[in-house]
C-alpha cells in the first residue's frame, strides 16, 4: 500500500518557516519606517521652500509672479480650494513712496 498523504513537516522546517515569516515582517516594517522617514523629510523640505518663496515674494515681484504662475497650474480641485477658500493672497513687495510728506 502506498500513502498519498505528505509526511508531516519536521520541527526544524517549522522553526525555519517561522523565522522566515518573522524576517519578512521585520523587512516590511523596516521598509515602511524608511518610507515614512523619507516622506517626513520631503514634507519638511517642501514647507521650508514654500516659506522661503513666500518670504521672497514680499520683497521681489519675480517671486510673486512665480507664486501666481504656480497657482494657475493647480489642477486638482482640492488644491485650488485650499487656496481659494482660505483667503490666500499672493504676497507682494511693499512699495513706499520716496516722496513722503512729513507732517
Amino acid at each position: 500500500m502506498t500513502s498519498t498523504s505528505q509526511p508531516a513537516k519536521s520541527q526544524r522546517v517549522l522553526e525555519a518557516e517561522k523565522r522566515l515569516e518573522q524576517a519578512r515582517n521585520a523587512l516590511r516594517d523596516a521598509r515602511n519606517a524608511e518610507n515614512r522617514q523619507k516622506r517626513k523629510i520631503e514634507d519638511r523640505q517642501k514647507i521650508i521652500l514654500g516659506g522661503a518663496l513666500l518670504k521672497a515674494a514680499e520683497s521681489d515681484d519675480r517671486f510673486s509672479n512665480v507664486i501666481e504662475a504656480l497657482l494657475k497650474r493647480l489642477s486638482r480641485e482640492q488644491d485650488v480650494k485650499a487656496f481659494r477658500d482660505h483667503g490666500f493672497t499672493t504676497p507682494r513687495p511693499v512699495r513706499q513712496d520716496q516722496t513722503q510728506v512729513e507732517v
